[in-house]
Formats: structure tokens, sequence, C-alpha cells
């Protein structure tokens, strides 16, 4: 039987009453997905709007500026590397904390490498910034790595029924991490004494040091947590180390909560009432930064504790990579094969013309990417013709995968992957050039950071927690309809912003609105795109469904300077909402052909059976995976 059916009409819709739905948030699950969404939301503002900033009063040109987003786009290619993931384990490492969690720690001591790099480098001459661009490029890829294993983590954590709440905790985490990564660098830097006027390096490198800091806290929940395919063999002591952090996290989180509400409310009343308002006294302020630096202070010894506190664990989750030489030669295929794409990237780039189109321009560079990664499946496959590598293990490695997928939806696969691929691209287009667009609407940093990276920040998780709600309540394509709409429609605001410069009331408007609609479409395309997933592969098939989410949107992205330069403001929001219309159809077509998810589950039919009667097994609503796949078992399950 295949897996995919056209929807009938009248089908019943599991609903949830909104009680139902918000009770799931109460899930000690949900703790820490929105710890490791926190850590993965640290390094992506790191790559755009905040380095934008830094190399924009570093006096580098704005052309320049928008095309370092293209060291991001490691995300967009990461499921070239996902597989190795899934294959092979990390000596050492995978014995002590898993397949999952290994990776894990391994991706965010990259991540602070990285950052630490980054603050190294003074980019306020041109000559140093191939090593700015260096470190940003280990950044981009050790990030991409943290989210591909994250990614799998969460679909592993638990059964399809709490993926909503899972991705919408997952977003909000994000987002926070996205506001000390964005208004917190902002701030640190205009704290240590850098400005537009007055540009200073010591500022911005003390603050990418504290950043690296904070990466602390990713590490810490990654040890507090577990291994959700393996055996824990002492369990008293992970309940321990999750009761432990547990109670840390409550005293982060509550009165972090209540003193960004109180202080959101502050900085609302004195915008709309142009006078100074203290809702918080004075003379609280020391102590409440006494205490968030002292919880802060604690994280290292409790990291200590954590690494010391381990239970021994039975890995389950099978690896492809059973050998040490298996090992070796995987390795050894995906370095010969990034090396080909390089030297195919260098090469074809000294051929091909430089063109001053901004469309032709774009499409030769989308050619030159697809053009080098061409070569690097070329040259991968000639190496596993070679010999380098078993076929047996290089096709469960990197094509099995792929496989499953259309196995499981047939032909209309490729209907689901355009819609994968042109999803997010309105808003995310929109994304590269919002910080430098601000800049020129002549607003001060502290003005992008109290709007967009506060404000816009705390609606987009406002909008997570309502995109969560909304797939546990409704099915989730129209919840996806839901988004897609929003996403394109709040990007004519920015117009209205263009004939109002320096205009505070619409600039709040446009950022709540379109951040709100930002936080809500990613909850619900997260819980998408782990509904698509086989737990076989969750590593690789989300990987290559969230790299394709950004491919053409980066890639594009990366010119948005160029069309601002060529056509203007206005023309940039018009044709990011234009391109954003397509979608609604995309979604239709999949609603009407596709049944997706838990919530669209219509095949089993409450019959005994476990398969069609052709030994094909069926879904179920229990998992939306073939049935009979051998996976791992969930945490939960």
């Amino acid at each position: 039987m295949s897996a995919v059916k056209s929807v009938p009409p009248n089908q019943p819709s599991a609903k949830k009453s909104w009680g139902e739905a918000a009770k799931a948030y109460l899930d000690s699950r949900v703790i820490v997905m929105l710890f490791l969404g926190f850590s993965a939301g640290i390094p992506i503002l790191l790559i755009f709007s905040s380095l934008s900033l830094w190399l924009r009063e570093a006096g580098i040109d704005r052309s320049v500026v928008t095309m370092f987003s293209w060291a991001a786009l490691g995300y967009s290619f990461k499921f070239i590397w996902a597989p190795l993931i899934d294959a092979l384990p990390v000596p050492f490492l995978t014995k002590w904390l898993g397949r999952r969690r290994s990776w894990m720690v391994v991706s965010q001591l990259l991540i602070v490498l990285a950052i630490f790099l980054m603050a190294t480098v003074n980019p306020v001459s041109e000559d140093v910034l191939i090593y700015m661009a260096g470190a940003a490029v280990l950044l981009g890829f050790s990030s991409a790595t943290q989210d591909i294993v994250i990614d799998a983590y969460r679909i592993e954590l638990a059964p399809p029924s709490m993926q909503s709440i899972l991705s919408s905790i997952y977003v909000s985490g994000y987002r926070i991490g996205m506001i000390v990564a964005g208004a917190g660098a902002l701030y640190l830097a205009d704290y240590f004494g850098s400005t537009e006027a007055f540009y200073s390096y010591e500022a911005w490198r003390n603050t990418y040091y504290i950043m690296a800091g904070v990466m602390t806290l990713g590490i810490l929940t990654t040890f507090a947590s577990y291994e959700p395919t393996a055996e824990i063999l002492q369990s008293n002591k992970q309940h321990r180390n999750l009761k432990v952090f547990l109670i840390y996290s409550a005293l982060l989180l509550i009165p972090g909560l209540l003193f960004g509400v109180v202080y959101l409310l502050n900085m609302l009343i004195n915008l709309a009432l142009d006078t100074p308002v203290a809702l918080i006294p004075q003379v609280a302020l020391p102590s409440i930064k006494f205490y968030f630096l002292a919880l802060v202070a604690c994280a290292p010894l409790l990291l200590l504790y954590f690494i010391i506190n381990q239970p021994k664990i039975i890995n389950k989750a099978p690896l492809v990579a059973e050998t040490r030489e298996d090992y070796v030669r995987l390795v050894l295929l995906f370095v010969f094969a990034v090396m080909a794409f390089i030297a195919a990237y260098v090469l074809t780039g000294q051929l091909l013309p430089a063109f001053d189109g901004v469309f032709v321009s774009f499409v030769s560079e989308t050619l030159h990417l697809l053009m080098s990664l061409a070569v690097a499946l070329v040259a991968g496959f000639a190496l596993v013709q070679a010999g380098l590598v078993n076929k047996q293990i290089a096709m469960a490695t990197w094509i099995e995968p792929i496989v499953d997928f259309f196995r499981r939806y047939g032909m209309k696969a490729l209907l689901l992957l355009a819609l994968i691929g042109l999803y997010r691209i309105s808003d995310i287009v929109a994304g590269v050039i919002s910080n430098v667009f601000y800049q020129d609407m002549g607003f001060s940093k502290t003005d992008i950071a109290n709007a967009v990276k506060l404000v816009g920040v705390i609606m987009a998780i406002a909008g997570g927690f309502l995109g969560g709600l909304l797939a546990q309540r409704f099915r989730i394509m129209h919840a996806m309809m839901i988004g897609a709409i929003l996403a394109c429609a709040t990007n004519l605001l920015f117009v209205v912003l263009t004939y109002n410069p320096g205009s505070l009331p619409i600039m709040y408007m446009a950022v709540i609105f379109d951040n709100l609609a930002a936080g809500l479409a990613s909850a619900v395309f997260i819980a998408f795109l782990s509904a698509l997933t086989s737990i076989r592969f969750t590593a690789v098939q989300y990987a290559i469904f969230s790299s394709l989410m950004t491919l053409i949107p980066k890639v594009m992205g990366g010119y948005s300077g160029s069309i601002v330069d060529s056509m203007g403001y206005p023309f940039f929001f018009i044709f990011t909402f234009a391109i954003g219309i397509p979608i609604l159809a995309l979604i239709y077509f999949v609603d009407k052909h596709i049944v997706i998810g838990d919530n669209d589950d219509i095949y089993d039919n409450d019959n005994d059976d476990d398969d069609n009667g052709a030994g094909v097994p069926s879904l179920t609503k229990a998992n939306p995976n073939l049935a009979d796949t051998k996976a791992p078992p969930r945490a939960s399950e």
C-alpha cells in the first residue's frame, strides 16, 4: 500500500480542546527542548544581524555585509554530513553519552571555538575579512551540526502527538537565544562603547566573548538530559540530574519571565506616554542583577556535577559504521567530497563571468553552487565505486533515507519538497537585510535592540506558543495555511515604514505583527517537517528537509542588499510579499492529495491486521511512519 492517498471529503479531524492542547506544555521534556532551542538560537544572529551591524560599524560596504549571510549556508547543505551523524559514533563519547548527546557536545564545543575565533578578528581592514569569514563558516557548520542533532533528538524524544508542542517550545527557546545574541549583543556593544559614530573593536570582541560563555547553558542541558534510544542502567542518577536541572531551570526562568514582562511593560508605557516611568525601582536593580549573575556563575559548577554524575547506559540504536575501519572510510569519503566541492567552487568561480544584474547574478550563483555540489556527488560516487567505502554501507548512509521518503510518498514527494523549499522564502529573504533596513530608516542601535531584538522576539515566542496550540488543536495543514498567509502579508507593513522613516509607532507595529507571524509559521512548519520524518532516519531526513527549507531563501537573501540598491526598499518588500503567494497554492494541493502526520491519519480504519493484506505495513496514529521499521524505541514508548 502506498503511504499516500487523496484525502476523502468530510474527513474527520482529531481535535483537542484548548485546555488539552495547553496541558502538554507541562511535560518535563518541554523544559529540555526549551534550553536546547536556546542553545540553537545563540549562533544564528552572531552570523546574521549582529555580525552585520558589527561589520557596518567597522565601515564594510552593505553588499559585502549581506554576502556574509552565505557563511550560514551550512544550514542549507547540512544534509550532506547529516548521514554521518546517524552512521558514526564519536570516539569515547558515544559509549558514555549516547549517539545523539555525544554529537551534541562536540557541536556545542565547536560553536564556542568559532565564536571565540570571530572575536579575535578586527574587521576594520578588508585584508582580515577572510579570517572573519573562515570563523563565521566554522560557526555556521558547527551550529548547523547542532541543529541536526537537536532535531533528531526531539523527534526521538517523544511520539508524534507531542511533536507540535516540542516544536513550538523549541522555537520559543530559539527565539530567547536570539534575544540574547541579538538584543543582548547590541546592548553589550553599546555598553562597552561601540557606536555608529565611534567604532570600538574591543567592545564587539568582549561581546562575542560573552556570547561564547553563554553557550555553557546548552552544554549544561546536554549533560543533564538523557539519551532517548539508550537503556539507562542507573536510573536514580538520571532522575537526580533531571530534578536538579528542573529546579535550576525554575530558578532561572520564573524570575526571568516576571522581570521580562515587567520590563517590557515599562518600556511600552514609556514609549506610549513619552515620559520616564519606573515599574522596577532603581534600588532593586543591583539585587536583581546579582541574583541572575549568581545563577549564571553556578552553571559551570552544575555542569561539572552532571559530568561526574552521568549514569551508565547501553546504546540500542544501531550504527551503520560498526567497525573502526568503516568509521575511518566514511569520514575520508566525506572529507574528499568536501574537498572536491571547494575545488569545483573555486575553479568554476574563476571561469564564470561576472554579471551586473541582480537577478542574473542570483541565477549564476545558484548554478555555481549546484555545479559544485554535483562535482562533489560525482567524486563521492567514484570513490565508492573505487572501493573506498563498502557500497552497502554507502547506500545505507546516504541513499536509503531518500529512498524511504519516496517509498512512503511516491511521486507526490516532489510536491512536498517544493513546499518545504519555498514555505519560508518570504520572511527569510526579508530578514537578511532587516537590521540594515532599520538603520537606514534612521533608528539607533538601541531602538533596534528594543523593538526588534526584544519586543519582536517576545512576539515571535508568543507566535510559537500559538502555533503549537493551533497544530495541537487543528490539522497541521490548516495551521500551515494560516502561517503562510501571515508571513507574506506582514511584509507589506515594512512598505508603510519606508514612507514614514524614523516613526517608532509604525516600526513597533510592523515588528510586532511580523514576528508574531514568523513565530507561528516556524512552529507549525517544524511540526510539519517532524511529521514527515521517519523514526528510522531522523537526522538525515530532517536535515534534508530543513536544508531545503533554507537553501533558496538564503542564496536569494545574499542579494537582498543589491536588490535594495537597484530598486529601493518599497519594491523589495512588495517583492518578498509576492513570492509568498504561490506557497498558498502548494499548501492547498498538499492538503488535498497527501495525508500529513498524526492528526491527518485515516489509514488504520480500526482494523486488527498489522498490514494491508499484502504484507506491507500500514500507517497508524501511533506512528505516522511505516510501522514495521525495526526502529529504535522512543523514550516514552
